[in-house]
């Protein structure tokens, strides 16, 4: 990400200061001298050795060149989830911005600079150009395992039964783990969990597998891979939960499968990161995962035999999942540069 941003700063007009620290840029723009100071987030590195830091560049670039010196912290970040010390480090100090190594992504909060040679859309954009000219596929280790394993155990139940229609069998289905109220109370606790690796048919398979492949990684990527896991997990419980206490409550008899409602949390999570960091990436954006989510809900009321009790409990456990984990929602809103 650094070297990008470098290469862009390059084509800008700046150059390094001194030729053996090429972490310092400045531009000569006639009256003001523009210092851009790169480095990579560390928790251990205090707010007040950046200053000092800075302080010794504007003193020797201001001592070279007898101009105005305006010098600003660019500093690579993992993701836009913000810990504690990033947030206290960006209220330290006054010049400031992130950049997300994983969207490219700059974030520039209210006590910051909103404009520094305009260089916020410039980069911005030059990053964004760079990541959609390669459109080579991405995966994720959790994510692509989770697919792995709901395959596996597609293929596992036909091979054990002897025959492709086990799948459509419900008493089969629920011998192998599927959901049902009755059998769930009785001691069957682990169906809240085998469940969400079995499918319905090969369709069921294969739609849900294409959701949690386009959605999934994207969300990996952004909150890494325990709490993405630890989400997956716990939208497909909540989708679960909500299907057992709907079916029951309606008196319907019905044995449940399929990865749906987790699939549908890890959508509802990733509209909350990428709404409340308000960022994309060059795959996934708000919009896209909206109307993703409109066609598959509205495919769901309109099918019979899909269980939109499950859809519903892990949108909403999704949505409650992406708030908790967006760090950056208990600090207030970035103020994003038009």
């Amino acid at each position: 990400m650094l070297n990008r941003i470098v290469t862009l700063l390059y084509e800008k007009g700046y150059r390094p200061f001194r030729e053996q620290d090429g972490s310092v840029l400045i531009r000569d723009a006639g009256d003001v001298i523009y210092v851009v100071a790169l480095s990579t987030f560390r928790p251990d590195v205090t707010s007040q050795r950046y200053q000092d830091a800075d302080a010794r560049v504007v003193f020797n670039v201001s001592a070279q060149y007898h101009k105005t010196v305006k010098i600003l912290n660019l500093v690579a970040v993992e993701n836009g989830m913000f810990e504690e010390p990033a947030m206290q480090f960006v209220e330290q100090l006054d010049n400031v911005w992130f950049v997300a190594k994983d969207t490219g992504k700059i974030y520039v909060f209210e006590n910051q600079p909103q404009q520094f040679d305009d260089l916020y859309t410039y980069i911005e954009q030059g990053i964004y150009r760079k990541r959609t000219s390669n459109t080579t596929f991405s995966p994720t280790p959790v994510n692509l395992t989770i697919v792995a394993l709901n395959v596996l155990y597609f293929i596992a139940i036909v091979v054990i039964n002897g025959s492709y229609s086990a799948i459509y069998d419900s008493d089969i289905m629920l011998r192998m783990g599927a959901l049902n109220y009755e059998s769930f109370i009785s001691g069957k606790w682990y169906e809240i969990i085998t469940s969400l690796f079995m499918h319905f048919g090969i369709g069921h398979l294969f739609n849900n597998m294409l959701l949690l492949v386009y959605a999934g990684c994207q969300l990996e990527k952004i909150i890494g891979k325990i709490p993405y896991f630890i989400l997956y997990i716990a939208s497909g419980i909540c989708g679960n939960v909500v299907s057992l206490w709907y079916y029951h409550s309606i008196g319907e008899y019905a044995v449940s499968a399929g990865a749906s409602g987790a699939i549908f949390g890890v959508i509802g999570a990733l509209l909350v990161v990428l709404f409340i960091n308000r960022t994309k990436t060059a795959e996934t954006t708000p919009k896209r995962l909206l109307f993703l989510a409109f066609i598959t809900i509205y495919y769901g009321m309109t099918t019979i035999g899909v269980d939109n009790a499950a859809h519903i409990g892990g949108f909403i456990c999704g949505i409650i999942g992406g708030f908790l984990l967006s760090k950056v929602s208990q600090y207030g809103k970035l103020e994003e540069v038009s």
